[in-house]
């Protein structure tokens, strides 16, 4: 056998394990950059719908006093200060985001006036037994938390904006 061609054959098996090393390598990375696409996408859904809650939690555990309506149809929190206050904040989801609307009571306001707080699609507020349990769904998926409110909760009707 001539030395040359013995050299030549080796270099041809490195350069094809080499390539075959550079191809495994790729398709390794990318199979690794997708599932983390999906990991940061459900990353992602899951933030905003458990800050969502923890704010409706946390509202509700800072007011001085809490009740279940409707606002304008959509299910709404009414939560007042503590005291003799003519304020009160108003918690609801239109328009596909949860909104928030501080005001005086009867100042005539509607629920396009609230300030946009997250994107929610959808806030259901259920009261058993003195327990406030808050769904939120968004992209067909839902997410829920509950409160026992420290000053009770009230059923109303309609809630004056």
């Amino acid at each position: 056998m001539n030395p040359s061609t013995g050299r030549g054959l080796r270099t041809a098996l490195v350069a094809a394990l080499c390539a075959l090393f550079f191809l495994l390598a790729m398709g390794i990375t990318l199979l690794g950059s997708s599932v983390y696409r999906e990991t940061v996408a459900s990353s992602d859904a899951n933030y905003t719908q458990r800050t969502a809650l923890s704010y409706l939690v946390n509202q509700v555990r800072r007011a001085g006093g809490v009740a279940v309506g409707t606002f304008e149809s959509y299910p709404a929190l009414d939560l007042s200060e503590s005291g003799a206050s003519p304020y009160h904040t108003i918690l609801y989801a239109a328009g596909g985001e949860l909104r928030e609307l501080y005001t005086e009571r009867g100042s005539g306001l509607t629920s396009a006036d609230g300030s946009a707080v997250l994107s929610v699609e959808e806030l259901s507020i259920a009261l058993e037994d003195g327990v406030l349990t808050f769904t939120i769904t968004q992209d067909g998926q839902s997410w829920s938390a509950s409160v026992a409110p420290r000053t009770g909760v009230r059923e109303i009707g309609e809630v004056e904006g």
